[in-house]
């Protein structure tokens, strides 16, 4: 294969492996083809050149008796381990989207909407399984990029907190976790607290924590002296971020904080992953990533405006904290 063809497939290649569970299988003990193929129910042969490429790469091994092992980087195709990207490259909804990119770039307008004809969100709750697949990413997600937000300082003193857009409360939990005298409140639309209902994910914390179903574009819970919005305002262009913010204002308690956890483009075009974070919100859901200096512009717009800013520890996120300009 030439090397051109290596950064075209490599994606699709990790997503069939990733989909079949191969590093769940191996992650005890080296096995053979055969006994591998007997398992997912796949070609033997089909199977053997997937596994000597991606060993190739260096995401498994091989043997001199055929049997195939894990590697460090195949971690990233395990499900239980810290870095596992599982979940993000079994998503095969984001790759479809990027086969209508070029048409993006002529209308502006994400091409996920034309490859499955409808948006991103209206798609994930009109079909439960595709729903609860992306649940799963959004948790993946949270435990590998914002492990250190529930151990903030900024934590102390807060009462309660509002989750926005929390999916299955993986963040919030931690939060509470971490923090025993914080009371939260999970706040998403109704079919993703349905799954986060049936998780039992919040079930240790019940005394402290409720969930709440709705609309943000609608209305907010108003008993939080605390909003958290994770890898929310990203998904939104400018217009339709500014009225989640209005939202959030409006329904905080007037000395109240707002936390909203996202990467922030760099003000030069220097190399960060949030560069190709833009792009695919531009693609998949017509959001967009924002420099720290934008993020600034949208809350003044809504009334509030920023009064600290802390990276995250082993992370590319940051956490934009803000309160309410005083009227």
């Amino acid at each position: 294969m030439a090397d051109d063809s290596i950064v075209a497939v490599l994606p699709y290649v990790l997503s069939v492996a990733a989909r079949l569970a191969i590093a769940d299988e191996l992650s005890d003990s080296a096995k053979n083809v055969k006994d591998l193929a007997r398992v997912f129910n796949v070609a033997p042969g089909a199977l053997e050149r997937l596994l000597r490429t991606l060993a190739s790469c260096g995401f498994f091994t091989e043997d001199s008796e055929g049997r195939f092992s894990l590697t460090q980087l195949g971690h990233l195709l395990q499900s239980d381990s810290p870095v596992s990207m599982r979940a993000t490259l079994s998503n095969v909804d984001s790759y479809r989207a990027w086969l209508g990119a070029a048409d993006t770039m002529s209308t502006g307008r994400p091409a996920f909407d034309s490859e499955f004809g409808a948006r991103f969100f209206a798609h994930k709750d009109h079909d439960s399984a595709v729903g609860a697949t992306f649940d799963e990413r959004m948790r993946e997600r949270a435990s590998r990029l914002y492990a250190g937000l529930a151990s903030l300082p900024a934590w102390d003193g807060v009462r309660c907190v509002l989750d926005i857009g929390g999916g299955k409360g993986a963040v919030l939990a931690a939060i509470l976790t971490a923090n025993p005298r914080i009371r939260g409140i999970l706040f998403d639309r109704p079919s993703v607290v349905e799954r986060a209902e049936l998780s039992g994910e919040l079930a240790p914390l019940r005394d402290r924590c409720e969930t709440a179903a709705g609309d943000f574009f609608r209305a907010l819970p108003t008993r939080a002296d605390a909003h958290l919005m994770c890898s929310v305002l990203h998904d939104w262009e400018d217009d339709e971020a500014i009225e989640i913010l209005r939202g959030s204002r409006e329904a905080l308690q007037a000395d109240g904080r707002l936390f909203i956890c996202e990467m922030l483009l760099p003000e030069s075009n220097e190399p960060h992953p949030a560069w190709w974070s833009d792009l695919g919100m531009m693609v998949v859901l017509g959001g967009r990533e924002r420099t720290l200096g934008q993020y600034r512009a949208l809350l003044r717009l809504a009334g509030l405006q920023i009064s600290n800013v802390t990276p995250l520890a082993d992370s590319f996120f940051s956490v934009i904290e803000a309160r309410r300009v005083l009227d």
